[in-house]
């Protein structure tokens, strides 16, 4: 991202929290602007199969939080310097989504090699959609906008900001998978303007045949289980979902467990004990991560949608 034109000085980074963490320390939001789910392709990632440099639809969230609340904005009932204009704002989003498909292809033999094999991750794609949102890193760092371009939006004039990126075709047995960084922000703050921030992945709406139950009936057959499962205080930035998902989908097809509590204690752990990445020794527990694990039974309480429990386990956690 950066170039001869561009302002190469870097700052402290931001500390790395959880959602919970940067989202206490912004506090309440008088005032925000929200784009949900904006449709773009792109070959990014990695699909369903773990498969990197395919073409798969991507979904586009923002909420942009804002310091103060609307002014002049809402008594003169115009788009000014104290909102956020909605259409702009998705034009951004999608235009920087779209640099990735006009982008030359390389020339180099060794280099295509490579991009067809591995291709931008999805915290590269997020990377140029944040630097398209306030001029930085998502750290904060570091100024990559060229001196000439201004970001879209003032980080002055920001308590917080989140986005998302979801691809739904990313899961086998889900809805799909998500990348989120949230982010606060400093009051007139020189040089880097977050306070802190924070990055996770989402498996949205996993469905598994699953034996759980302490009913005599539950204990003859598997019956669907939904689970959700959030890792946060992400400190990597490659694609990891697949691997996530086979870790879950195997301790929950393997389960004998009676009580929906004991079997997402025993994903939690799995994956804080188990989980690594590549080569890397250090378990997901040493990485500092937080994982949260929603389990469901739709079928378990008739006059219900659903029974779900909820557990957060991991670094800084009982």
């Amino acid at each position: 991202m950066t170039d001869s034109n561009s302002n190469t000085k870097s700052d402290p980074p931001a500390p790395l929290q959880s959602s919970f963490q940067v989202l206490s320390s912004a506090g309440e939001s008088f005032a925000s602007v929200r784009v949900q789910n904006l449709q773009g392709t792109i070959s990014v990632g990695r699909d369903a199969w773990g498969r990197a440099n395919k073409l798969q639809p991507a979904l586009i969230s923002t909420c942009v939080s804002f310091a103060q609340p609307f002014g002049t904005a809402s008594s003169g009932d115009v788009v000014n310097a104290e909102t956020a204009h909605y259409g702009n704002l998705s034009k951004n989003l999608l235009s920087t989504l779209n640099l990735f498909d006009a982008s030359s292809p390389p020339k180099d033999p060794n280099v295509v090699g490579k991009a067809e094999t591995e291709g931008p991750s999805s915290a590269d794609v997020f990377e140029l959609l944040w630097v398209g949102l306030t001029g930085r890193v998502v750290d904060g760092s570091q100024r990559v906008l060229p001196l000439d371009q201004v970001p879209f939006l003032d980080t002055g004039k920001l308590r917080s900001l989140e986005l998302t990126v979801l691809l739904p075709k990313a899961s086998l047995l889900g809805e799909g998978c998500s990348l989120t960084v949230t982010a606060c922000f400093k009051e007139g703050a020189d040089g880097n303007p977050l306070k802190a921030y924070a990055r996770s992945i989402r498996i949205h709406g996993l469905r598994v045949p699953t034996l759980i139950g302490v009913n005599a009936n539950e204990r003859k057959a598997k019956q669907m289980v939904l689970a959700d499962v959030v890792i946060d205080k992400l400190d990597v930035t490659r694609d990891i979902h697949p691997e996530v998902e086979r870790m879950v989908v195997d301790a929950m097809e393997a389960s004998s467990f009676e009580t929906l509590e004991a079997l997402a204690v025993h994903i939690g752990n799995k994956i804080l004990s188990d989980f690594r990445i590549g080569d890397d020794p250090k378990p997901a527990r040493e990485r500092g991560w937080q994982v949260k694990i929603s389990l469901s039974k739709p079928i378990a309480v008739p006059l219900a949608e659903c029974p779900t429990i909820e557990i957060k386990m991991g670094a800084d956690l009982p």
